[in-house]
């Protein structure tokens, strides 16, 4: 099958994205300059290949400004995933770009650079972290999902035009949350593409199109979408 997603980056984290884009069926292609991890992703039973990133020839080669949709910034430092995005996006100015950022200070330059989104691993697991803390309920969601083999997936639901929640605080949604879901966090698209998390404290006015990212079962996160995008709000829990 022809690649869509194209990960550039054969270290662990973008061994992990590849499985997850495997398991959803999604093709793609990894890519790397390093010689050594592309034999990495390969013994994982991944399709990988070597480029040279700073190479506009090679990346058209790869399909960035014709058949690849998004591309995955996935590289062990911020300047590699900054030149990465730079060059993609000049090739495709369409093209969906996500990136990690190793240095919270990275973030703004990524996405300058022409990034979607900037993911911060780090920041992520403390989130949870947190959660955990504070959120006892969340150990036994943990548990029936990640050791009990179920299904755990990270979703993004867009609150549409005529949702109950357009106005509400995040904290009444929390109040009104019936699923078996943790809330991350909200993309607040007034505000930029950064990825608001739930945990700072923020009591978050929501919009129509807003994002709310979401992780659990399968089941309840659309049970969840489900709720999000009734006009009338749920009981309170």
């Amino acid at each position: 099958m022809t690649p869509k997603y194209a990960l550039f980056g054969c270290n662990p984290l973008a061994i992990e994205v590849a499985w997850r884009l495997s398991l959803v069926q999604q093709p793609f292609v990894m890519l790397d300059r390093d010689p050594a991890m592309v034999e990495l992703a390969r013994q994982e039973g991944l399709v990988a290949g070597r480029i040279d990133y700073t190479d506009d020839d090679a990346l058209r080669a790869a399909g960035i400004g014709s058949h690849i949709e998004g591309v995955f910034c996935l590289l062990g430092e911020d300047s590699e995933n900054v030149f990465l995005a730079i060059s993609a996006r000049a090739l495709d100015p369409g093209l969906r770009i996500v990136s990690v950022c190793q240095a919270p200070e990275a973030a703004p330059k990524l996405l300058a650079a022409g990034a979607d989104k900037v993911v911060d691993p780090y920041e992520i697991s403390g989130a949870r972290v947190h959660e955990l803390i504070e959120r006892p309920e969340v150990v036994e969601l943990m548990e029936q999902t990640v050791f009990g083999l179920q299904d755990l997936n990270i979703a993004e639901v867009t609150i549409p035009d005529g949702s109950w929640l357009n106005g509400v605080r995040l904290s009444e949604l929390r109040r009104r949350m019936a699923q078996n879901v943790l809330l991350l966090g909200v993309v607040d698209l007034e505000r930029g593409k950064e990825l608001i998390f739930s945990t700072r404290g923020i009591d978050h006015n929501l919009d129509h199109q807003d994002v709310l990212v979401v992780i659990g079962p399968r089941g309840d996160v659309e049970a969840f979408r489900t709720m999000i995008e009734s006009p009338a709000a749920p009981a309170q829990g």
